[in-house]
């Protein structure tokens, strides 16, 4: 069967158009001292999907699966015999966010792509600290640049159930240029069999409102800078209130529907300057002092023009749920 055919269900993606304008290319902030906004943000994670895959690069085998059973399928991945989201891999999917809505380099490509970005977007090169990097390249690096937002690896808040599901296999889509693609948020469709067969794959997921935490660890950044982040994990200011915008994604199959997470802060803390002992000092914020200050730095953000409103608009349109069906079979 063809991946491609003209007859085969809606693709559950949508591209999001690289500005014609070039990117805001600043000096990097160094790491030699505090300066501006240092701290971390506690997140839990929700699944939102009814799945959600983060793969290992491995598989598992049952020799006594039988012909209508799971025989061989893609493990999730887990530290130390534990189920968990790696920090890179969150870091990875924000910033892709992060580098749209803000009209940042194409930091990200393969093979022929190369010759599809306009010359303006090209991947930032970092020599020295007078180099000019767009915002994605100053908050979480480049080669030569260590960035200053990492996450830490998520583990589930309580014992998670595992389950095996079968999907149809994923085919890489035509690209077009300058354009950043990325995954809507449909509802997954079982396959009824668990027959092992042809076009098809099988991995270990978690379900529907599994439950992780992870850290958001900062430094040096403005309030602008932070408020970009947050825009990437989702959230929004409306009638000064912060709320879910979308549903970020994160994972393996996400053409498949899988993926879909919510970011739920549980709380902030900051390091301020302790004059009496020159060192730093933690704040901790949480509930409504922790939303204040989330929504000053989400106004700032726009106020600054580091969130650009067109891309931004469409990723709120794009990874906004949807109560439509996700392919089942090959396309």
């Amino acid at each position: 069967m063809s991946p491609r055919q003209p007859e085969a269900e809606p693709k559950p993606f949508f591209n999001v158009s690289i500005p014609r304008e070039e990117p805001m290319r600043e000096k990097v902030v160094t790491h030699e001292k505090f300066r501006g906004i240092t701290g971390q943000i506690k997140l839990g994670i929700t699944v939102q999907s009814e799945y959600l895959f983060v793969g290992s690069g491995q598989y598992e085998f049952d020799p006594k699966a039988g012909k209508d059973h799971p025989d061989v399928w893609y493990t999730f991945y887990r530290r130390n015999g534990q189920v968990c989201i790696p920090g890179t891999s969150i870091k990875g999917s924000i910033r892709a966010i992060v580098e749209s809505i803000s009209n940042s380099c194409v930091s990200q490509r393969r093979g022929q792509e190369r010759v599809q970005i306009d010359s303006a977007h090209q991947p930032c090169k970092y020599k020295d600290e007078k180099s000019l990097l767009c915002p994605a390249c100053r908050l979480f690096g480049t080669t030569g640049f260590r960035g200053r937002v990492y996450f830490s690896d998520s583990t589930p808040r309580d014992d998670v159930q595992m389950e095996i599901v079968k999907i149809s296999e994923l085919w890489e889509p035509k690209r077009h240029a300058n354009v950043r693609r990325f995954y809507e948020v449909k509802k997954f469709q079982p396959i009824a069999n668990q027959r092992p067969e042809s076009n098809f794959r099988f991995v270990e997921a978690v379900p529907k409102e599994s439950k992780f935490c992870t850290t958001l660890q900062f430094e040096n950044l403005s309030k602008a800078e932070l408020g970009l982040v947050c825009y990437a994990l989702g959230l929004n200011v409306e009638n000064d209130r912060v709320v879910p915008a979308f549903a970020p994604k994160l994972g393996g199959a996400k053409p498949r529907c899988l993926g879909a997470v919510k970011f739920n802060p549980a709380y902030l803390q900051l390091w301020q300057n302790d004059d009496l002992t020159h060192g730093l000092k933690p704040l901790i914020h949480q509930t409504e002092e922790m939303f204040r200050f989330f929504i000053e730095c989400l106004q700032e953000c726009q106020r600054s023009n580091l969130l650009h409103s067109q891309s931004w608009d469409a990723v709120i349109k794009g990874l906004k749920p949807q109560n439509e069906p996700c392919p089942r079979g090959v396309y």
